[in-house]
């Protein structure tokens, strides 16, 4: 039990990190673009106004397709391991095939909520997948519409994190 609190009480910090990250990576690659060939520099330049806009329907439309996508979920311990199989692609797709950060995130909180149960870890296993496979149909490259994903799963798995935290929730 202490363990799975601990795992409850540092996701949500987890889930932060790799937002930024990839945000850096995206605008570095933008850049060795840009230096490559001056010729793709974006022509006329928004104000900032129109690109906290845009952004900001960017990420409502990012968190309505996983609110929606969360229904068809049987348990929170099943969506939150979607959540973080939806976040090891993401992660792999901007940083490589070696960054199995959630990956083994995935394995140690499947491990700990399946409790040796093998049929459950399946379920869990599948959930992971699932999510993995959802996102490899989304996203083929890294972009900005990846960081835009990974920011709206990150505050959803802040969010199943609590309600699993949550002691006096529905089971």
């Amino acid at each position: 039990m202490l363990s799975r609190a601990l795992m409850i009480a540092l996701l949500p910090l987890c889930l932060a990190v790799p937002a930024a990250a990839q945000d850096a990576e995206a605008s570095r690659r933008a850049q060795q673009r840009t230096a490559a060939n001056p010729a793709t520099v974006e022509s006329p330049a928004l104000t900032t106004k129109q690109k906290r806009d845009l952004a900001m329907r960017a990420r409502e439309a990012a968190e309505l397709r996983i609110e929606n996508d969360m229904v068809t979920m049987t348990s929170l311990v099943e969506a939150l391991a979607k959540n973080i199989g939806q976040i090891h692609y993401l992660r792999t797709l901007c940083f490589g095939l070696n960054d199995q950060k959630w990956r083994d995130y995935g394995q140690s909180m499947m491990s700990t909520e399946s409790n040796g149960n093998a049929d459950r870890h399946r379920q869990l296993v599948r959930a992971f997948n699932a999510g993995y496979y959802q996102e490899k149909e989304r996203h083929a490259s890294c972009s900005n519409a990846v960081s835009v994903d990974v920011a709206a799963l990150a505050e959803n798995g802040r969010h199943i994190s609590s309600m699993l935290g949550d002691p006096y929730r529905e089971r």
